[in-house]
């Protein structure tokens, strides 16, 4: 177990160069160790519990946070805590489990038909992995004991963070122990809060998150129940999600292992007190739909609990001196439709890991921690309001049946019939959650470290599909080449350099500087691919450790000119920091309207006009 030696009460650490603090332990703080440890940095983690969570909470690893996990060599191992590659993941929306069958249904591939539907697909628009179902609660357990396992990470569970204070040169982070009391203060070089909504880390520099709550909230029970044959009389599914007697979406059950354990979300008006529904009461009254309670045999009541959907982005992702850094929940709240959440901040955590193991090795430049805001943040933006569009479909609902007695639309009848066609139209047309993969894999970075030709016009982004580019800041398109292999196995651990020229066309120049400023790279050539060549564009495509696109190129005319470019995209010259610890642009960035109107189109306050 990776620990540090005890020290008295009140002591002051610093840690070695180098070293980074990180607040929180839940996915996020947990991956963004390993992903630090992956490029050979230390750090520290301090969580406030002494366990990981018992809490259901996300249930995919979507494919974008596959691909990741792919990179860092872990993609096998989390599917073997998952549910089985054979079992698909169906969709229901039911009226109540007293019926025969769902009103209308999203077919959902399991892992093993995603995969063939990859091989087959070979145009750039598919991932490189499928999604994969796994309970957080599990998915935390596991990543812990990866990290506990870890030599250049250090897990202090039990222990919170209580204040930060952050100079020119380092941060002083103090921490308490929630038993004893007792505390510690460390300074390290850099600090990464991912603890949470409520982020300390976030509070101590008062960054206000914009957005809000919506006005609902959610019974949640977490149970074990055998009682299979009457828990999917209408099918076997992932989802169901259950009209309710007011004619609208109201309750949600999810199937969370395969096995037999499984979770109950029933949506309440805030007036309701919550603590007078018993559990068992609440899960009957969800499944039952339309129809009163829907008893099934219970075997444990796991955990309970109520929460309340937001949707919030904080204002700012960083500290005045850019030495404290947000990440996960801590930066953005979203509703769990989509499952944004998590996978977002797997995202975070591996955007933040690169570039911080980069400034600390010596291969990059404070230009990578200032893009880290001006490229995750427009994403959150983005995801958290996709996360409400998919809420609102269910919501929808109670528009598409006034005036309509809701029992109707089990009623074999003209009425019913008509009801039950508006009702399945209206999902199979608003069938995105899950689905997105423009969202999930199509996002565009618009930072000082990406490096466009004046030319280069975007292309169109679509939300539902990915639309396969190597316009520079969106992730480079997977596909399999002529061998069978595919194109992301070749990617280097740090950058990687595409060549499908049959000739010289600056090559050496960049593989040259590129050992001159002693970046890592990793030179491969697809001379011969005309498939890819074709989908990637141009002749030379220079890949980030993320899969993002830094740069192409028709070619490089000189050994200056690849120096160049390198300065720019790792950061070196793209923009450095003043004393004051504002980003000071240099002629190397051209700055470009894209991030400014992409931010100002999301209009959180549609959401709920709320700051704290």
């Amino acid at each position: 177990m990776a620990q540090s030696t005890d020290h008295p009460d009140g002591t002051l650490q610093t840690l070695s160069p180098g070293t980074i603090v990180i607040a929180g332990g839940g996915p996020v703080g947990l991956l963004l160790a390993h992903v630090l440890s992956f490029y050979g940095v230390r750090s520290i983690l301090f969580e406030r519990n002494k366990t990981t969570t018992k809490w259901p909470k996300m249930d995919l690893t979507n494919a974008r946070s596959m691909e990741i996990f792919r990179k860092l060599g872990l993609a096998e191992d989390l599917r073997l805590q998952g549910v089985p590659p054979d079992v698909d993941q169906d969709v229901l929306i039911s009226s109540g489990l007293s019926q025969e069958k769902p009103l209308t249904k999203w077919e959902l591939p399991g892992v093993d038909k995603f995969r063939k539907r990859i091989q087959e697909v070979n145009d750039g628009t598919q991932p490189r992995e499928p999604w994969q179902r796994l309970s957080q609660a599990v998915f935390e357990r596991w990543l812990r004991d990866i990290c506990d396992k870890d030599p250049l990470i250090e897990l202090h569970y039990g222990w919170r963070v209580e204040s930060l204070e952050e100079s020119r040169n380092h941060v002083r982070t103090t921490v308490v122990n929630v038993d004893s009391g007792a505390s510690r203060t460390y300074i390290s070089d850099y600090v990464a809060g991912c603890d949470g909504a409520s982020s300390k880390v976030r509070r101590s520099f008062q960054i206000s998150l914009d957005g809000g709550p919506i006005p609902s909230c959610a019974l949640l029970v977490h149970f074990k129940s055998r009682d299979l044959a009457r828990i999917r009389k209408q099918g076997r599914f992932w989802h169901i999600f259950f009209l309710q007697p007011h004619g609208g979406f109201g309750a949600a059950i999810i199937s969370q292992d395969e096995l037999y354990t499984f979770t109950v979300h029933l949506f309440l008006p805030l007036s309701v007190d919550t603590d007078k529904i018993d559990s068992r009461d609440a899960i009957y009254r969800a499944l039952g739909g339309l129809y009163g309670d829907y008893p099934i045999e219970i075997d444990e009541i796991l955990v309970r609990s109520v929460w309340r959907p937001h949707i919030a982005v904080a204002r700012k992702w960083h500290s005045p001196g850019y030495r404290v850094f947000l990440a996960g929940d801590s930066a953005h709240q979203n509703i769990p439709t989509g499952g944004y959440g998590m996978n977002m901040g797997i995202g975070d955590a591996f955007d933040l890991g690169w570039k911080l193991a980069a400034v600390i090795n010596g291969q990059g430049g404070a230009g990578l921690l200032a893009s880290y805001e001006l490229e995750r943040r427009p994403v959150a933006l983005r995801n958290v309001e996709q996360s409400g569009v998919h809420f609102k479909v269910h919501q929808d609902l109670e528009a598409i049946i006034a005036g309509h007695d809701p029992k109707s639309v089990d009623v074999e009848s003209d009425e019913g019939s008509a009801l039950r066609e508006k009702i399945h139209t209206h999902y199979q047309l608003h069938d995105g959650e899950n689905k997105d993969f423009g969202i999930e894999m199509g996002y565009r970075y618009n930072s000082p470290v990406i490096m466009r030709e004046e030319d280069e016009m975007e292309p169109p982004f679509d939300p539902h599909h990915f639309v396969p580019t190597t316009w520079p800041g969106g992730r480079a398109p997977s596909l399999f080449l002529s061998d069978g292999k595919a194109i992301y196995d070749l990617f280097g651990k740090d950058w990687t350099l595409l060549s499908f020229s049959t000739q010289d066309n600056g090559t050496s120049h960049m593989v040259d500087a590129a050992e001159q400023l002693s970046i890592p790279l990793t030179l491969v050539d697809v001379s011969q691919e005309h498939l890819a060549g074709t989908i990637y564009e141009k002749p030379l495509v220079l890949i980030r450790p993320d899969h993002h696109v830094a740069w192409r190129s028709t070619g490089v005319d000189s050994l200056e000119t690849a120096r160049y470019i390198w300065t720019i995209v790792s950061g070196l010259a793209g923009a450095c920091l003043s004393q004051s610890g504002e980003p000071q642009p240099t002629r190397a960035f051209t700055s470009t309207d894209g991030v400014e109107s992409q931010v100002n189109d999301f209009a959180l306050e549609q959401m709920g006009d709320f700051q704290r």
